[in-house]
């Protein structure tokens, strides 16, 4: 079709040897949104990496309006149109908007830069998008939204053909949101093709017009999102169905109490927290962002110092308690931030999963062997997908990274596992197997309070909802088919008033 602005066929890397990529394509046209989906690791982000110069095609080839590339250089990519906006957003927070948007293509007068006219230029771009601020701002100022606005200026002022999103939703309100869809059709009515990546299924329907599905690195079909389904895509994306019912908890015991948080405030974010945790349930703790939630998590394990109250496990005060105390208790947390706070991306996997339980590995030296043997359990147990349990976590997806988190504090024989966000950022198939995760620890006796801004995920889940708003418990509610998502967003937003 004369309409199809890039195409992408026969696209082949690999990594050591190891295929990554095996001649796989992408067709996109001019004027529509076309989601890429597929499970962490079905090699998207090498694909979009391939198209952005940053990595080299060992064999394919990539068309631009009927002229063929050959490898380029980033800069080259961007030269002739073609732009990616990741999820860590290429900006320097130290200067402002406008040097932001022409950094590296400044209006220069006699050898030296305009600023007038790229204070101008910069705000026109601003305008277009309807972002609101004085071309001046520190980017390090902005919110993560308006930061991702500035991504848009600084690509459409560079003549975009093809615009790259990927996962532009994870980190933004909802209102937000309906703000990024706007500008996306906006551009979409100028004729900029855009590749859209992101998880969230209920999105890729209001937003996109075609989706090609990848997975294990291949290709596997191009669909009109108005004919398929959730079901039909999530089939393509793992080989297999995926259940979205209701999970059904037979392991808890509203009699024994494991558990209970009296009168707990913390600064001027937490205002007299008070509930309990029953052993085998699984308590869902809802809430928009900077209600409260994570650092109510922090001051039970130990990490902030609460301002009062108090913190009993199994009827043991343990309130002046500390991170490593709390560990040796049996209460383990798995940040929202794992690469940062849950894992040590540079070190491989078995390190990070050794790293919290060297007691288990000998009492002077450690066993090398016994460490690759736990290692290997775990990639077996959990089903991590990796090339070799000496790989660097930081070149695993998102969803094997986070069932690391989980395989390190697994071995510490804890009693109580609070996720925070444990979903954030993977697929649909890693959902699923997370979730399956959930379920063997609770039958395990195990309790878990889960973090999470995704309520339909709340209500699969949960046995008990509570719900926080401005550092204060506004529900404490029993999750049964009557808690509906308005019901849970009210309590969250208004106290349910």
């Amino acid at each position: 079709m004369n309409d199809i602005i890039l195409k992408m066929t026969g696209i082949s890397k690999k990594f050591f040897g190891v295929p990554v990529l095996k001649d796989t394509m992408l067709e996109v046209r001019k004027g529509e949104v076309h989601v890429l989906l597929g499970e962490n690791g079905a090699g998207k982000s090498t694909l979009i990496k391939i198209l952005s110069g940053a990595y080299r095609r060992e064999t394919g080839s990539v068309v631009l309006n009927g002229e063929e590339l050959p490898a380029m250089s980033p800069k080259e990519v961007i030269d002739k149109g073609i732009s990616v906006i990741y999820q860590e957003f290429n900006l320097n927070p130290h200067v402002s908007i406008w040097e932001n948007i022409f950094m590296g293509k400044e209006y220069t007068s006699r050898g030296i830069i305009d600023q007038r006219k790229s204070r101008a230029e910069a705000q026109k771009y601003m305008d277009l998008i309807g972002l609101g601020c004085d071309p001046d701002t520190l980017v390090g100022n902005l919110s993560v939204a308006q930061k991702q606005m500035v991504e848009i200026s600084k690509a459409i002022s560079m003549d975009v053909k093809i615009l790259v999103l990927d996962e532009p939703t994870a980190s933004i309100t909802d209102k937000e949101t309906e703000r990024l869809f706007k500008i996306i059709r906006e551009l979409k009515a100028k004729g900029i093709g855009i590749i859209y990546i992101s998880h969230r299924m209920g999105e890729l329907f209001e937003i996109g017009d075609r989706c090609t599905v990848m997975r294990d690195g291949e290709y596997v079909d191009t669909v009109e999102l108005k004919e398929t389904s959730v079901e039909e895509l999530t089939r393509m994306m793992v080989g297999r169905s995926v259940n979205f019912n209701r999970f059904e908890n037979t392991f808890l015991d509203v009699h024994k109490q494991v558990l209970k948080v009296e009168d707990l405030c913390y600064k001027n974010l937490l205002k007299n927290i008070s509930f309990s945790l029953n052993k085998g349930e699984i308590l869902g703790m809802s809430g928009l962002v900077g209600s409260g939630r994570t650092e109510l998590a922090k001051c039970i394990i130990g990490a902030y110092t609460k301002s009062s109250g108090r913190v009993f496990l199994n009827e043991k005060d343990i309130s002046r308690t500390d991170i490593c105390r709390s560990i040796e208790e049996g209460i383990v947390y798995l940040s929202e931030d794992r690469k940062d706070e849950g894992l040590v991306l540079m070190h491989s996997l078995k390190d990070n999963i050794s790293l919290p339980n060297l007691k288990l590995f000998g009492k002077f030296a450690l066993s090398k062997t016994k460490i690759d043997d736990t290692a290997n359990q775990s990639v077996e147990k959990l089903l991590i997908k990796t090339h070799s349990i000496n790989t660097a976590v930081k070149n695993l997806s998102g969803g094997n990274q986070q069932k690391v988190v989980i395989a390190k504090w697994l071995l510490t024989n804890a009693q109580i596992f609070i996720f925070d966000e444990p979903t954030r950022g993977i697929d649909v198939g890693a959902r699923d197997e997370i979730y399956q995760i959930m379920g063997k620890l609770v039958g395990e006796g195990k309790s878990i309070i889960m973090i999470s801004s995704d309520i339909p995920e709340i209500q699969k889940m949960c046995d008990r909802v509570l719900v926080l708003n401005n550092g204060e418990i506004t529900a404490d509610v029993k999750n049964t088919t009557d808690l509906t998502q308005e019901k849970i967003l009210s309590y969250a937003l208004m106290g349910g008033k």
